[in-house]
């Protein structure tokens, strides 16, 4: 488990910093889609959107490794 939890973070760290910050608000900081749209000042669908593509980049990057 503690070897998958290093591959995740790993990826993580690749991201681009936008997708970086929003998987981050979402799992380490448990914030809610409508406190990352108050927090990065964007509608909460368009916060759930850049979500959904960073989790999306994330998974490629765990499937390439």
């Amino acid at each position: 488990q503690r070897e998958i939890a290093t591959q995740v973070e790993a990826a993580v760290q690749q991201l681009g910093e936008q997708d970086r910050e929003v998987i981050l608000m979402r799992h380490y900081e448990q914030l809610s889609n409508q406190e990352i749209a108050e927090a990065l000042e964007l509608t909460e669908p368009a916060a759930s959107m850049r979500y959904l593509r960073a989790v999306k980049r994330l998974r490629a990057l765990l499937d390439g490794q």
